[in-house]
């Protein structure tokens, strides 16, 4: 998990992440299908199935399969809702980052980018999107939520 530091020079608090875990190797594709057992079970999978979209998340043992999109908290979360007491006003003022930390796994295909995916595509992105920001919304302690996007080797 991370502290939130404040930065004196742009009055704004930054996450400074203290974790030092080994991230996976991306050449093993971690969120490429077959490899769901790489990353945490999926809160939420969308499944095309006879020209509908299902809602479905993994089980302990097994895992969805033929999903178009895949949610899953991050193995090596950036916040956390189990967070230390960590309070410090020296040598700059910094407090435990809270949160929860998911990855959304846009396209089943390695290669796709948010500038390559079609706009159907598009769309459940933004559909499992909402359905994340509204479920974090009803968490206690979450008054504020941030997303972004990023892809490749050099991700996260």
């Amino acid at each position: 998990m991370g502290d939130m530091r404040k930065d004196y020079v742009s009055e704004r608090f930054m996450i400074i992440s203290k974790k030092d875990d080994k991230v996976i190797d991306p050449k093993k594709l971690p969120y490429a299908p077959g490899n769901e057992s790489m990353t945490n079970p999926s809160v939420l999978s969308l499944v095309a199935k006879d020209g509908m979209l299902q809602r479905l998340q993994d089980n302990e043992d097994e895992y969805v399969k033929d999903w178009s999109i895949r949610v899953f908290e991050s193995k090596n979360p950036v916040v956390s809702i189990e967070t230390e007491n960590s309070y410090s006003d020296k040598p700059h003022y910094s407090e435990p980052a809270y949160g929860y930390h998911y990855v959304v796994v846009a396209s089943p295909k390695q290669k796709d980018t948010f500038a390559t995916i079609d706009p159907e595509q598009w769309s459940n992105v933004l559909v499992v999107v909402q359905d994340r920001l509204r479920w974090l919304y009803t968490q206690k302690g979450v008054t504020y939520v941030s997303i972004y996007g990023d892809q490749g080797e050099e991700a996260g």
